[in-house]
């Protein structure tokens, strides 16, 4: 046991890199308890709404599976889409797809620079009703992580390893020989019987009018939609998006903007040398100060908002 919670440990770092730089916060990823724990009990000790990373070394014939609470929807929606999603559906789906894609590249090329040869599949997302029946061990290895420093100390996850010496065994239905085929044989003559006997009667024949359809013929040129992967994400990265920068703003009562004219001068709350805002489509995501580029104004990122600040904002 301490062996694969060796293994698990040495690459938290590269697992909690790969989180802080999707997540623009610093985070830290802490084994609580590793013990080794029966299959039928693990769904138990989960909540209904957790959703599984489920993948399978070939090469080793183990299990690995990560296990991920449904605030994780919103961490993740809100970096990647720019919007909060709590809830499990497609979109949700595809961003675990995405997610679980990035890590496991993460992992792979850390194990390349080990010397680990690992023959993972790709990762698929299951609900925890999925679990048993994914399962093909029936001891595992349960970790269960604490993670720090992302907006919502309340996030959960853990890992199971299956234990490659206690693996399910799927017995193989016996062949029974019974009169069965006999039986079958029997019929078939019988059926052989009363086809030649209605060939010879005679049998009147259903006449079927057919009609030809004629199909479009389709340029070979068309360009066709590609997303053998399941993985929609890729879809959405040649959308456009409004990037504006807000020096400041006041409220003024309807008498003064009636007296407003031209020469007019309008002092904003804003202070001068305080950084200006960064919006995304609305959403306030970076502060910066404003530059000169080859005659055109430009904005310097000083800080981004932090994933925190960004859900206390939405909720």
């Amino acid at each position: 046991m301490n062996n694969y919670q060796e293994q698990l440990q040495k690459y938290l770092p590269d697992i909690e890199e790969f989180l802080t730089s999707l997540l623009l916060e610093e985070t830290n990823i802490m084994v609580a308890s590793f013990e080794e724990t029966e299959a039928e009990v693990i769904p138990e000790q989960l909540q209904k709404t957790d959703i599984i990373l489920f993948a399978r070394d070939e090469n080793a014939e183990m299990d690995f599976v990560a296990v991920l609470d449904e605030e994780w929807f919103g961490l993740l929606s809100s970096v990647m889409l720019g919007v909060e999603e709590k809830k499990f559906n497609e979109v949700t789906k595809d961003l675990l797809r995405k997610f679980s894609s990035e890590l496991s590249a993460t992992l792979k090329k850390k194990f390349d620079e080990e010397g680990e040869e690992h023959n993972f599949g790709a990762v698929e997302v299951y609900q925890l009703s999925q679990l048993p029946e994914l399962m093909n061990h029936t001891m595992y290895h349960f970790a269960a992580l604490e993670v720090e420093g992302l907006a919502d100390d309340n996030v959960r996850a853990a890992f199971l390893i299956g234990d490659p010496e206690h693996v399910v065994v799927h017995e193989e239905p016996e062949e029974e020989v019974t009169n069965e085929e006999e039986d079958a044989d029997g019929s078939l003559l019988h059926f052989e019987d009363e086809q030649e006997q209605e060939n010879k009667e005679g049998t009147p024949q259903e006449v079927v009018s057919g009609k030809y359809i004629n199909f479009e013929d389709f340029d070979d040129n068309t360009p066709s939609l590609e997303n053998g992967d399941g993985n929609s994400m890729d879809l959405l990265k040649d959308v456009e998006m409004d990037v504006s920068v807000e020096l400041g703003r006041i409220e003024l009562p309807l008498g003064k903007v009636l007296q407003l004219a031209k020469g007019s001068v309008i002092e904003l709350e804003k202070l001068a040398g305080e950084p200006v805002d960064i919006l995304v489509n609305g959403q306030r995501i970076a502060h910066g100060e404003v530059v000169v580029i080859d005659e055109h104004f430009g904005v310097r990122i000083s800080n981004l908002i932090t994933t925190r600040q960004r859900l206390a904002k939405l909720s």
